[in-house]
């Protein structure tokens, strides 16, 4: 008997160990998108070589990321930094493109990082407190979204200084953000990430209250450069969204399909310097809204609605409570959301301007 009470208790040590060994790798991946204080980062890297070139490559950098998050010393690890995007990386307009980071495991072990591969890094594009505020209200937008529905890409708030690693010229610190990699936010929701050709998945395939959830939010930022379901010419699926669905789903098959949106640099409510109409649609500014959902999601619509009334507080508590925008651009930010809360509360507008123009 006392070797049998012996073996038990060795036995619930055991697993009580490794539950406690285990639980910190879980914990610190989604420590990083935790609504925690902007990260402190210091990218030290080649910047002259890698602004040059981002143009025409994105091949990567050798670079040291050192980082805070406010609870402990700093750590540094090696990382590669890749230039990334299209419009802003070769568009001619911003001096500085997106980043890349591609983490080693092994050094990013222990750090808030640990678990990461690969993340977008949102970064300035020139110099400037007008263009920080575009950066931050782009960073809002995510943030809107997860009020929302958390099948959203999550982000984190990042101050980060830019240094040349021949140590020439002055560091640059400037607001970023980092964003949930697409695998990591569709396991968050028990789905997977469903790659598919242009226009492969049918509107009738998709989530119709999730495409109508991601179409309104589109409509209420005034984002225009999107598509759920088609690339752009040569292109997969999707332009600014990622499609996720059941476990192990095939594109040709997959039912409850639901996209989920990203960049938003094109928006109404950021009304970037470089931002335009896309082509052949009937709006004559980047700040006129058209709403672009599928018809698929007309008997959502209402309850949809309600959803975005019903958050109406929060919404505009994203706006209010942000510390990094200054008074001018939070205004201007506040009274666009009231815009769109002035339609959504009357119902022939809710029809005419919604409703009837679902593709």
């Amino acid at each position: 008997m006392l070797r049998l009470q012996w073996f038990r208790l060795w036995a619930v040590a055991c697993v009580t160990g490794f539950g406690l060994s285990a639980a910190p790798t879980a914990w610190a991946k989604a420590d990083l998108f935790d609504d925690g204080p902007p990260l402190e980062i210091t990218l030290t890297a080649p910047f002259p070589a890698l602004v040059k070139s981002a143009t025409s490559s994105t091949n990567p950098y050798p670079a040291t990321l050192t980082v805070s998050d406010g609870s402990g010393p700093a750590q540094s690890l090696p990382i590669e930094l890749s230039p990334r995007g299209m419009t802003r990386r070769t568009g001619g307009y911003c001096r500085f493109p997106p980043l890349a980071l591609k983490f080693d495991k092994a050094s990013a072990h222990g750090t808030i990082f640990h678990g990461q591969h690969k993340l977008k890094l949102v970064t300035y594009c020139r110099p400037g407190d007008d263009y920080e505020q575009r950066i931050v209200l782009e960073y809002l937008a995510y943030r809107l979204f997860n009020v929302i529905t958390p099948m959203s890409y999550r982000v984190r708030a990042a101050e980060v200084t830019y240094r040349n690693a021949d140590g020439k010229g002055e560091a640059l610190r400037r607001f970023g953000f980092v964003i949930e990699d697409v695998d990591d936010m569709a396991g968050r929701n028990d789905r997977d990430r469903l790659e598919a050709a242009s226009k492969q998945v049918r509107p009738a395939r998709m989530d119709a209250k999730a495409a109508a959830r991601a179409a309104l939010f589109e409509y209420m930022i005034g984002n225009l450069d999107w598509d759920f379901l088609a690339g752009a010419p040569g292109a997969p699926c999707c332009h600014n969204s990622r499609l996720i669905a059941g476990r192990d789903a095939k594109p040709e098959s997959a039912d409850g399909v639901v996209p989920v949106p990203y960049d938003f640099d094109y928006s109404g409510l950021i009304d970037a310097p470089y931002a335009d109409v896309p082509e052949g649609l009937p709006v004559q500014r980047v700040t006129d809204r058209l709403y672009r959902g599928y018809c698929v999601s007309r008997a959502e619509l209402p309850a949809v609605v309600e959803e975005y009334r019903a958050h109406r507080a929060e919404l505009a508590a994203v706006i209010a409570g942000e510390p990094h925008l200054n008074p001018a651009f939070r205004a201007r930010a506040s009274a666009y959301l009231d815009g769109f809360f002035k339609v959504l509360d009357d119902p022939g507008r809710v029809q005419r301007d919604i409703v009837g123009h679902c593709r």
